[in-house]
């Protein structure tokens, strides 16, 4: 079943287009990786996915609901969770307040002491922390704290925009094991991620963007079986 609709859209910052005719289709429960050369739109789209940025032409459907014309606030109750490339946390709360602000809207403000159990259970190290300030953590803790913010809302759908960016080998294992846990759940998952290789071993299908529109799709077995796209991709 489509969970996510995306058809012909174009999107961009002012005069300047990015995406371009884009489309592309999500199923529901599936993990999808979306990967391209840095610069040619990848966050664009899961910014435009969001609420942050509108589609100048085209439409996006959620379970069949047209949401491109919604407000931020209201495409995350909608079910589309987006959690942003780096850290963005509010520095100087705790742990525990950074992720009780992910259940800001009345719904998953309702559901937040489950969801907050949940969290913990995926990631005992924010248990530990919860009283810590953000502002102490390390890099890798603080990639964890946006994820369970994230997780806090609920949602249908969750997007992460480059989850492993920046961090060092070891704590990348770490958030691997987190993103095959959510995938594992049955969760809808959508990432953007630099480590195409990587995350080719756990997608359901891959989505290569280039110059603002999807140029090849197919499952992430088959991305790695194929010489032309990797070379296509990685340059060598």
């Amino acid at each position: 079943m489509s969970l996510l609709e995306v058809a012909a859209v174009d999107a961009g910052y002012g005069a300047q287009a990015v995406l371009r005719n884009l489309s592309i289709t999500i199923e529901e429960g599936s993990f999808v990786a979306l990967v391209g050369p840095n610069g040619h739109g990848k966050t664009t789209l899961l910014r435009t996915l969001s609420g942050l940025l509108h589609p100048t032409r085209g439409e996006i459907r959620l379970a069949g609901r047209r949401v491109d014309r919604l407000r931020a606030d209201q495409i995350v109750a909608a079910g589309i969770i987006h959690v942003p490339q780096g850290d963005l946390l509010f520095p100087e709360m705790t742990v525990l307040e950074n992720l009780r602000l992910g259940a800001y809207l009345p719904e998953a403000a309702a559901a937040a002491p489950h969801r907050l159990e949940e969290v913990y259970a995926l990631l005992p190290k924010l248990q530990e922390r919860r009283f810590q300030v953000a502002s102490t953590l390390s890099g890798g803790e603080r990639r964890m704290v946006g994820i369970g913010r994230g997780l806090m809302a609920g949602g249908r759908i969750l997007m992460l925009d480059e989850p492993s960016l920046g961090l060092a080998p070891i704590i990348i294992d770490q958030i691997y094991e987190v993103i095959r846990a959510l995938a594992a759940s049955g969760r809808t998952i959508l990432v953007v991620e630099e480590n195409a290789m990587r995350i080719a071993e756990m997608a359901d299908r891959m989505h290569l963007l280039d110059n603002g529109t999807i140029s090849w799709s197919g499952g992430g077995a088959e991305f790695l079986s194929r010489p032309e796209i990797l070379s296509a991709y990685l340059g060598g």
